[in-house]
């Protein structure tokens, strides 16, 4: 069987709208490191939030 990659929640604050905001990120069997960025689309500002798995977003939105 293949393997396949698990999703985990996670939930932050829009910068744009102050909405929290729930969306998924890989659940990497080890602890995330600093170079793990993850580029993540907004349902509130229909942005595009860079998010570090360890402390949340790390810019504000860009606007698609």
């Amino acid at each position: 069987m293949a393997h396949r990659k698990t999703w985990r929640p996670i939930i932050f604050s829009c910068s744009n709208t102050g909405d929290r905001v729930q969306a998924l990120l890989p659940n990497d069997a080890v602890e995330p490191s600093a170079n793990d960025l993850h580029p993540v689309t907004c349902i509130a500002c229909d942005g595009v939030h860079v998010i570090d798995p360890r402390t949340g977003p790390t810019r504000g939105a860009e606007r698609s």
